[in-house]
């Protein structure tokens, strides 16, 4: 059996950091309650460097 990992793209913006956090734990409630295990990072993106994240589950 062949195992496959769907990825998709959320852009949140936000004031601050706690903002951003909070919509991302409601998208990821609601992902749960469709799909078990899934797996969310909110990243911050720059222009001039690479993304800053956090593993939220």
């Amino acid at each position: 059996m062949n195992e496959y990992k769907l990825t998709f793209t959320v852009t949140i913006k936000d004031q601050d950091d706690p903002a951003a956090r909070k919509q991302a734990k409601d998208i990821m409630a609601a992902v749960g309650e469709v799909v078990s295990g899934a797996e969310v990072k909110l990243q911050q993106v720059y222009m001039d460097r690479p993304p800053r994240g956090v593993r939220m589950a």
